[in-house]
């Protein structure tokens, strides 16, 4: 099965469902309102910003979501970009969505002159086996949790 990714921007119609997405994986925990992550789904849907969202696709469904976002970590504001909430619907994962909404993420912060890109998580094995690098293991309510980090090609000229 082939991923396609695009942007949100090009299916606001979306919107409702990533913003579920988001908010039950991380949202919810973190003390943040159903309307205030769809209020924030709606910034995505601006072409000019550079933050950007995307969508995994499989056979035309909605599947997946990652953010390219300038800041994940108020305590690391010097670091920017950050891939940020990717997801993958149970029934999808392990078969490639999540790599590929991953490498269209980068591509785009790539495109934008991004020299890297940082992330956190705790499942430090996933993103090693697809190029990332540890940076710092982080502590305090982020305890388990570890800042990552890829090196971005610049992007070739045609």
């Amino acid at each position: 099965m082939m991923t396609k990714v695009e942007l949100l921007e090009n299916h606001p119609e979306l919107v409702p469902l990533c913003a579920r997405w988001n908010y039950i994986t991380w949202g919810r925990d973190g003390g943040r309102s159903r309307e205030e992550i769809i209020d924030s789904f709606l910034g995505f849907l601006n072409s000019e910003s550079r933050q950007k969202a995307l969508v995994g696709f499989v056979s035309g469904l909605p599947v997946g979501l990652s953010l390219l976002i300038d800041n994940d970590l108020e305590t690391h504001p010097h670091l920017q970009p950050w891939l940020a909430s990717l997801y993958v619907t149970p029934e999808m994962r392990l078969i490639g969505v999540g790599k590929a909404m991953v490498e269209a993420t980068e591509k785009i912060a790539q495109q934008q002159g991004h020299q890297q890109l940082y992330l956190y998580t705790s499942e430090t094995g996933y993103y090693e086996r697809i190029g990332w690098q540890k940076i710092e293991e982080l502590d305090g309510e982020n305890a388990g949790m570890c800042i990552m980090k890829k090196p971005l090609k610049k992007p070739t000229m045609i």
